[in-house]
Order: C-alpha cells, then sequence, then structure tokens
C-alpha cells in the first residue's frame, strides 16, 4: 500500500511510468509520504542516506552513471538547504536530477513552526525548473494539476541539456496513512517526443567550404559523458590541418588525439599554433593555460556545437553557435568534403603531434628520476589501472595530475568540474558505484575524502567501490599556485595542514583499510586494494607524499619541459 494522499500516489506511480529507479532518502517525518510510497511500490531501489548533503551527491553519481534522473528526498526545514552543493555541481555539469522537498503547509511559513522556512524556489539560481504542488487534496483540477507538474518535472530533467528540476510538496498532518489504490486508474503519463536539430543544406555546404578550407582548425574537447559514436565521428574528421585537443574529462581517447593539453600549451608559440577555427563540445574546460591562451590569440572563427539554448563563451571568441549534435555536424563535415585537399603542403596537425611525442619522452626520462611525490604516485598508479573501470578524479590536484598521463581505453573518466568544489566526490563516487557492474575507483586527496567523510555513513556500502587517498597532509594546490606561498597564512588558513590518517574513518564504518607509508608502494598492497574483499566493503588505500616536496617536484616538472624541442 502506498501513501494514502492522492497526489503522492500519482507522483509516485508517474516516477515509476517514466523509468526512474533509484529513490535516494534522508530520514524525516515531514517526508514520511514519499518514504512510505517509495519504499512500498516496488519499482524503486530506495537507498538511505542520513547526511543530506551525501544523498544529493550520491544522487548525482547515479545520474553521471545511467544517464537517468535520481530521485533526493528530504523532510522540511533546512535538511533541503543541505542538497544545495550537489544540486548546483548536477546544474554545471548537466546530469539530470530530481529534488523532491517535503514543507510544512503554506500558512506556517514564518509563523513560528518547527522545521519551516521559505522553500518555495530555494535552489532558483542553479535549477533548470522548480515548482511547488498544491496542498493534498481529492479535487480532481488539483489532481490534474500534479500530474501536469510531475509529468513536465520529469521529462525536463532529461530533455535537450539535462540538470535538476525542484519539486516543493506542502504536506498536513496526518502524515502515516496508507490505501490500496489498486483499484483506481493509474495518472496519464504525458510523452515528450524528441525534437530533432538538424542544419539546411545550405548552411552544411558554407560550414565545409569554410572547414575544408582552413589550414589551422582545432577541435576542442571538454566534459561529455562517453560516447564511442562521438569518438569514431570526430575521429573520421582528423586530417593533416586538424587537431583534437582532448581533456581528460571528455571521454574522448582516439589515438590520434592529443591528451595533456597543459604540457603542449606551455610549450608551444602562442600565436603560431593558434587555430583559425576553433571547435568546441562539450564544456567545463579544466586548463587554466588553455583559456589563458586562447582569450590572448583569439581564433577568427569560434563554432560551438551543443544543444544548449545559450552557448558559454569561455574563450571570448565565439562567432557561431551550432544548436545540434556533435555527432551529427562532424558527419555533415566529412560528407561535404568533396575533392579538397591540402595543396600547400602545410601539416598543422604534425606540428602539434610532433610536439606532443617530445614533451612524452620529456615526461617519462623526468619522472623516472623525481622523489616520492604526488606526481611519481600519479605516474605509478595510472600505469597500473585496471582496464573496463569508471575512474572518478576529485577536485583540485588530483584531475589536474591525472590529465597529464595517457589515458587507459575502456575505462570512463568522471570528475565534479561543473562547479568543481572538494564536497561530495566520495559519494558521488559511491553513488555510481551503487548502480555499476564495474569497478568505480576514486582518487582523491586527504582533505576532500575528510569533508565528504559521511558518505560511509550507509548500510549497503558498494563491494566494487575503491578509493584512492593521496595524503599530503593539507590542501597541495595551495602550493602550486601563485599567490597563496607569498602570504604568512598558507599553511594554517589556504593549506590547513594536519596529521590526520583515514585509517580512523574506516574503522568507524567497517571500510578495509590499506597504505603506503614509506617512499614506494608494494605491488601486493596495490593488487590486494584492487582484489576481491571478503567481507563485502569498499577499500581505501592511503598513500602519504611529502607536504613539502610536492610543489617543488610538480614546479621542476614543468622546467624540465621548458626547452621547447
Amino acid at each position: 500500500m502506498l501513501s494514502d494522499k492522492p497526489g503522492v500516489r500519482n507522483l509516485v506511480e508517474l516516477c515509476a511510468a517514466k523509468g526512474i529507479r533509484h529513490v535516494i532518502i534522508s530520514p524525516g517525518s515531514r517526508n514520511a509520504p514519499l518514504n512510505i510510497s517509495f519504499n512500498e511500490h516496488g519499482a524503486f531501489e530506495c537507498i538511505s542516506v542520513p547526511d543530506e548533503r551525501c544523498a544529493a551527491f550520491v544522487a548525482l553519481g547515479i545520474g553521471q552513471h545511467t544517464g537517468q534522473p535520481a530521485i533526493v528526498c528530504c523532510t522540511s526545514g533546512s535538511a533541503a538547504l543541505n542538497f544545495a552543493p550537489a544540486i548546483v555541481e548536477a546544474y554545471y555539469q548537466r546530469i539530470p536530477m530530481l529534488i523532491l522537498t517535503a514543507d510544512r503547509p503554506p500558512e506556517w511559513i514564518d509563523q513560528g513552526e518547527g522545521q519551516s522556512m521559505r522553500q518555495s524556489g530555494v535552489y532558483a539560481n542553479y535549477i533548470k525548473k522548480d515548482y511547488d504542488l498544491p496542498l493534498e487534496t481529492q479535487d480532481q483540477d488539483n489532481l490534474a494539476m500534479i500530474n501536469r507538474i510531475v509529468n513536465e518535472a520529469i521529462h525536463l530533467t532529461t530533455s535537450d541539456i539535462p540538470g535538476p528540476v525542484h519539486i516543493n510538496i506542502p504536506f498536513r498532518e496526518p502524515l502515516y496513512g496508507r490505501k490500496d489504490w489498486s483499484d483506481i486508474p493509474l495518472p496519464k503519463s504525458i510523452d515528450y517526443p524528441t525534437p530533432v536539430f538538424h542544419l539546411p543544406e545550405g548552411e552544411q555546404k558554407k560550414l565545409a567550404n569554410a572547414w575544408w578550407s582552413s589550414q589551422k582548425k582545432i577541435v576542442l574537447c571538454g566534459l561529455l559523458p562517453s560516447s564511442d559514436e562521438l569518438e569514431n565521428s570526430l575521429a573520421n574528421l582528423v586530417d593533416e590541418n586538424t587537431v583534437v585537443l582532448s581533456e581528460i574529462t571528455s571521454n574522448l581517447h582516439h589515438p590520434s588525439f592529443l591528451t595533456g593539453i597543459d604540457r603542449l600549451i606551455h610549450l608551444i608559440d602562442k600565436k603560431e599554433f593558434c587555430p583559425d577555427i576553433l571547435v568546441t563540445i562539450g564544456h567545463s574546460f579544466i586548463s587554466k593555460k588553455l583559456k589563458l591562451w586562447l582569450r590572448d590569440f583569439r581564433p577568427k572563427s569560434h563554432w560551438h556545437i551543443g544543444l544548449e539554448t545559450v552557448a558559454q563563451d569561455t574563450f571570448q571568441s565565439l562567432t557561431q553557435h551550432l544548436r545540434t549534435t556533435p555527432e551529427y555536424l562532424f558527419d555533415t563535415l566529412v560528407k561535404h568534403k568533396g575533392e579538397q585537399s591540402n595543396k600547400s603542403g602545410f601539416h598543422f596537425n604534425k606540428k602539434w603531434s610532433d610536439l606532443a611525442l617530445k614533451i612524452n619522452q620529456q615526461q617519462a626520462e623526468y619522472i623516472s628520476n623525481a622523489p616520492w611525490s604526488d606526481l611519481k604516485i600519479f605516474d605509478w598508479m595510472l600505469s597500473r589501472l585496471p582496464s573496463n573501470i569508471e575512474l572518478h578524479l576529485g577536485n583540485s590536484s588530483p584531475v589536474r595530475y591525472a590529465d597529464l598521463f595517457p589515458r587507459k581505453r575502456g575505462c570512463v573518466y568522471r570528475s565534479n568540474r561543473g562547479v568543481s568544489g572538494i564536497d561530495g566526490c566520495n559519494s558521488t563516487a559511491l553513488g555510481a558505484a551503487k548502480v555499476s557492474d564495474k569497478t568505480v575507483m576514486l582518487i582523491t586527496g586527504d582533505i576532500s575524502f575528510f569533508y565528504d567523510s559521511n558518505a560511509f555513513w550507509n548500510v549497503a556500502l558498494p563491494a566494487n567501490l575503491k578509493i584512492v587517498v593521496i595524503n599530503n597532509q593539507g590542501g597541495g594546490i595551495f602550493r602550486m599556485i601563485p599567490g597563496p606561498g607569498t602570504t604568512a597564512q598558507l599553511d594554517h588558513f589556504f593549506e590547513t595542514t594536519h596529521s590526520f590518517s583515514a585509517e580512523g574513518i574506516c574503522n568507524t564504518f567497517g571500510v578495509n583499510y590499506y597504505s603506503a607509508k614509506a617512499e614506494k608502494i608494494n605491488e601486493n598492497t596495490w593488487e590486494a586494494f584492487l582484489g576481491e574483499q571478503t567481507n563485502g566493503q569498499p577499500a581505501v588505500l592511503e598513500i602519504f607524499t611529502p607536504r613539502t616536496t610536492n610543489d617543488i617536484v610538480f614546479k621542476k616538472f614543468y622546467a624540465a619541459l621548458s626547452t621547447r624541442p
């Protein structure tokens, strides 16, 4: 039996009809009608996560992995505010999510009632849309309104550009009544066909003529879900005058694409290597060097390809927003190539590829002689990653370190680079592991790990979750970026140095714990960490590196690349 509130019954039935299967519930009383109905319906996997901030990041991880919205549900009051960090990350990372917040009746807001606040529109700045349902009622007009809102809200989570949608639901007491609805017709499910965005034939030819007549073209790939179709379409476009620069979170790792963008830009002649046509796909670019370069040396034409209504102008050079899919545009350009060829003998791709080859050689030589450090550990770990895993990378240092190294074919790379905060890294990876049949590995820093330690306050931790904690006793990124090191506040207010270990947290929550404290990591420890766990729990490997050495090794690494090949 479901809740005896008809609006809740209709909401839950529509979620089931639309294919939503995962519901993250934070305990409370005001959300009891939702809690009861989702748990007793039978179509949903309900996961209890007491900490609302963690709960919303678990839903984010599920949405990342499945491409479908997970529901996150809480009681009234400040509980809803704790969802906010994950909601803003989902909004800027374009991850579907449906947020259900229980509320007090509207006449009691601002009247001193417990666990009450102004919840209507509480996420207004970072939500695709928000709704307030009417109080539960038997009135057919109000029920029709509830049905329309829920249909529309679920559709909006995945339409065009995916993202979070909020439904605020006021409830009167009693909250715990139940009813058998089997003899009542199901609510109407509304279909929303996916629109197709195609370009007119004349526009296709115009773009193709511009593309194939240009000698210097770069396709720049930002944050994207994994797609073999997109990778193949883009690979077909590569020729002697076309360079594909791929960040690690693009999940585009064809051998003809160039990676490690920061290393390349460190050495290029900024003007000579600037493209005439820049094409961007995806969003949320990691490399600051990239942004500064393309803002200082702007291409003549910048095409952004994407279904979003308004394109971001990250490099301040946007000339065209092509509102279609990248696969469609790349296939269109190849189709219209015709007999055009490179008659000048100029090879833009070779200039970049030769530079990349030299840098790879210099990097390998430097790291082979580098001391025990974060850089050395990333080289060691990433070369030993199992195939076919889902790798999550924490902010701020881990994702930047990982982007320096070759990609593992078959691996999916994820990082919360929408807003790029350190909160929620553990919970996001845990959410993905809940719904994945692969190993899900998170490489994170010590501060990020401690910050989100409540992720493990969960009765059913997934055994396929593996977490590597790089413990350099503080926020090491602040020793690398210019500025903090010039102040007296570096240690305690920027880097926030500490002497803590992850071992106590692992013991508290029953998580398998391994460590590497000497100036090497044991192969047997690595294999045991990755292997099957007899107690069905996740595993943490904590690797300790020297706090005051990492920045020196990192800066010397770039100095070793400073002689242009």
